[in-house]
């Protein structure tokens, strides 16, 4: 289980979605709150890099809610590097919803 969420993060910052988004890699996030949403923020990043921006912002909201409850400003951190790494002319809802909730967060 480890090696596998080791290749979904790998996967993600050498922007490999086939690496990320294989069978059972939403199943990878479990464990500690924390842990689970940087996990979720790889798996993000990968969507991404596959295209599939919806599923990728929507993910990257759920961890941005874990990063909020427990104030973690790395994880805030890690979805403000997911949205900078969306660059578009004139970004889709969920990614305008996104940006209106990272609005005005400081941790």
């Amino acid at each position: 289980m480890k090696a596998a969420a080791c290749r979904v993060t790998c996967g993600a910052r050498l922007g490999l979605p086939e690496w990320v988004l294989g069978d059972g890699t939403e199943a990878l996030a479990t464990g500690h709150a924390k842990q689970r949403a940087l996990l979720v923020l790889d798996i993000a990043a990968g969507h991404l890099a596959g295209g599939q921006i919806e599923a990728a912002f929507a993910l990257a909201g759920r961890a941005l809610e874990t990063g909020l409850q427990y104030r973690s400003g790395r994880i805030v951190e890690r979805v403000r590097a997911v949205r900078r790494s969306l660059t578009s002319g004139a970004p889709p809802r969920v990614v305008r919803d996104l940006d209106e909730r990272l609005h005005g967060v400081c941790l």
